[in-house]
């Protein structure tokens, strides 16, 4: 008996710091006394370290912000972006784009929606986590795009699978999130190009960095197409016309013929 306190004391003595040195830390699907996941509690610390992002919907425009250029372009009516491990978010990339092409040839005469590929990719991250030699993914992803209806859309995904519309249209992941939401909270843009200046602006505040990533979307005039608009904005940039006008050009409704639907 003796013997067996002897063993069983340093692992109670770990459980009670927190964590580190525990054998529920060691297989991403195994639980620890409390009821945690923690391989998948080191992901979400993972993703809450990285460098922030913001997506901002308002006015059938979807905006994504982010630092280090992060932004990727999932098919011509999405985009998403992400906070953490910078390997494993380009590998949830590749997820999406590769899922967005197989709906497309699946359903050629329907563009995948928002809603079907924010779950895609939940359903992905909740896989890894059960189980099969893999571990969960270290960021937390924002997924934004224009459905075919026009509206715009906003989803977060996180390391366990649990996916969330933010029908408030405000969305932040990484380090400062919160600032970045609360700066957002009460801001009601009036066009593409407030919006981006308010996301823009909340993102470099909360980063404290000198340079963040843009990209926006919004559906031509037909309601097929999708116009986009990209950008590297400084501080100072914001002030300045420059990227305004760009950016109103490019999103600006074409009524032409030579549309891509996708």
């Amino acid at each position: 008996m003796r013997c067996i306190l002897l063993l069983v004391a340093p692992l109670a003595a770990a459980v009670r710091r927190g964590h580190s040195h525990t054998p529920f830390d060691q297989d991403p699907f195994v639980f620890d006394p409390k009821g945690r996941l923690l391989q998948l509690d080191y992901a979400d610390a993972a993703a809450s370290k990285g460098a922030p992002c913001v997506g901002l919907c308002a006015h059938n425009v979807a905006v994504l912000v982010s630092i280090n250029d992060k932004i990727a372009d999932v098919d011509a009516r999405h985009a998403m972006t992400f906070a953490g491990v910078r390997a494993d978010g380009y590998a949830v990339v590749d997820f999406v784009r590769v899922h967005a092409a197989r709906e497309r040839l699946r359903l050629p005469d329907e563009a995948p929606a928002t809603r079907a590929l924010a779950l895609a990719l939940a359903d992905e991250c909740h896989t890894v986590c059960i189980g099969g030699g893999r571990r969960a993914y270290g960021c937390r992803c924002l997924l934004a795009g224009i459905n075919p209806d026009g509206e715009a859309c906003l989803w977060s995904i996180g390391p366990g699978g649990d996916a969330r519309h933010h029908k408030s249209g405000v969305a932040a992941v990484g380090a400062g999130a919160e600032a970045v939401i609360e700066a957002l909270r009460s801001f009601a843009p009036t066009d593409a190009e407030a919006a981006v200046a308010a996301a823009a602006a909340a993102v470099l505040d909360a980063a404290d960095d000198e340079k963040v990533s843009v990209v926006a979307l919004a559906l031509d005039a037909r309601g097929q197409a999708c116009r986009r608009f990209r950008a590297d904005l400084r501080r100072e940039d914001l002030e300045s016309d420059a990227w305004r006008i760009a950016c109103r050009e490019a999103l600006a409704p074409l009524d032409g013929d030579d549309l891509v639907v996708y």
